[in-house]
């Protein structure tokens, strides 16, 4: 059997993202926190987390021990409910854009029930920041400038993503001999000039020609639509586009070393410094993410 201590010690880690907050958590040191760390890693033979200078980065074995933990720490939390006798699952609200429950989410949430079972989810999606703020949920994925981070606040950051441009595979079928994918339609979301970062706006990538930009969405979540369907290149980001990429109904266009960071970063966020559960939570939703922004970003121009 793995060493309990560690795994509660891993999965505190994972949710602070720091060794130090985790083991005030546990009312333990930074070195016997590390400790924990260590003998877990001993035990399955693989490291867990790279030590960065600063902060931690999580493994591909840390990210699957992570999926692992999180549905029998939850199991172990209802302990008591179920048995005291108390029936009835209870109701959690989580809240959240709806390109990114399009894109991401939704194909996970039959794994996410699954590892929370005590769990009635009931998923609020928005379209505005507005909508965001005025949402009563107990937890919220928010996509907010890396500045807005509070410290000691209940929130987990998930994996700094990138952007790039992708397009259907059909679509680049039509490209002329000895012409690059440069001169296809352009898509774009929002507002032109209102861009939220300068990622976001073709002017960064190349010399857009006259009449080039061909459609305008209103989300990022459309214009990645219109992508699929051929109407042209979009502009990515890592965990939306991860299981487009996967099942080839989009191809990156340029190498990962060519991709620009996000201004922003999706951020997970709690009310309730003692709702243990939505900390589980967002700690499996992390965990899930940084599998698919990891296999997003690492996959070539082209990649089956």
């Amino acid at each position: 059997m793995p060493p309990f201590a560690g795994l509660l010690a891993f999965e505190a880690v994972l949710r602070h993202g720091s060794m130090t907050l985790a083991g005030d958590e546990l009312g333990l040191t930074q070195s016997a926190v590390s400790h924990r760390i260590r003998a877990l890693e001993d035990f399955f033979g693989v490291a867990l987390l790279e030590r960065l200078n600063p902060g931690l980065r999580v493994t591909e074995a840390g990210a699957r021990l992570a999926q692992e933990l999180s549905p029998l720490l939850g199991t172990l939390a209802g302990m008591r409910r179920r048995i005291a006798g108390r029936s009835g699952p209870r109701s959690f609200r989580l809240g959240l854009s709806a390109p990114l429950l399009a894109w991401w989410l939704s194909p996970r949430l039959p794994a996410l029930c699954g590892a929370f079972p005590d769990l009635s989810v009931e998923v609020v999606t928005w379209d505005t920041a507005a909508e965001a703020a005025r949402a009563v949920v107990d937890l919220a994925l928010l996509w907010l400038p890396h500045l807005s981070r509070s410290a000691g606040a209940c929130e987990l950051p998930f994996p700094i993503e990138r952007v790039f441009p992708v397009a259907a595979p059909g679509l680049l079928e039509t490209i002329p001999p000895g012409q690059g994918w440069q001169g296809l339609p352009l898509l774009a979301k929002g507002r032109r000039g209102e861009e939220t970062g300068p990622e976001w706006s073709w002017a960064t990538w190349l010399r857009v020609g006259p009449g080039q930009e061909a459609i305008r969405f209103r989300d990022i979540g459309s214009s990645l639509q219109g992508a699929v369907d051929g109407n042209g290149v979009a502009l990515a980001r890592s965990l939306l586009a991860a299981d487009a990429l996967r099942q080839r109904r989009l191809v990156r266009l340029i190498e990962s070393d060519e991709a620009q960071p996000c201004s922003k970063m999706q951020i997970a966020r709690w009310r309730d410094p003692q709702d243990q559960t939505a900390e589980r939570i967002a700690g499996w939703l992390v965990a899930s993410a940084g599998q698919a922004v990891t296999a997003s970003d690492l996959m070539s121009v082209g990649a089956d």
